[in-house]
């Protein structure tokens, strides 16, 4: 008898304009100042609007997880002013985004959460990039 057991991937396709976290370690290296500032700045608005985008579905649903979301869309808020002002200080320029493509509404609480796991997911990989990418930046910046 073959066992069950719960797959805890995720399988993205929800979300096709999320940023891509295809960077290695060998990248950190490489990374320059003020591009690098720019894109996070670009990355995380982009998770701004899906956060955003993932706090409005769960309300129609009611979703249990509001209370964290709102603290997470603050936090996001928070970094992105951070950055901003650093970004200002290192004269590095801010990129134009188109507004992202979001998936459809879900229609059933199950794609609400689901929906929330792959957002999670991806954030949760793009926080562990970024801080490398700060670490690794923080000995490129002019003393």
């Amino acid at each position: 008898m073959r066992e069950h057991s719960l797959d805890t991937e995720i399988e993205n396709h929800r979300f096709k304009s999320l940023p891509s976290m295809g960077n290695r370690a060998t990248d950190l290296s490489a990374l320059e100042l003020k591009p690098t500032l720019s894109q996070l700045h670009a990355d995380l608005k982009t998770f701004e609007y899906h956060f955003d985008w993932l706090h409005r579905v769960s309300r129609k649903h009611q979703h249990a997880a509001i209370p964290k979301l709102v603290e997470i869309i603050a936090q996001i808020k928070n970094l992105i002013n951070s950055l901003q002002r650093q970004m200002g200080r290192m004269d590095a320029p801010k990129l134009n985004l188109p507004f992202p493509s979001l998936p459809p509404h879900p229609t059933v609480h199950w794609e609400v959460v689901q929906s929330s796991l792959e957002l999670l997911q991806q954030f949760r990989l793009f926080c562990d990039w970024a801080t490398r990418a700060f670490l690794t930046l923080k000995s490129k910046v002019p003393a």
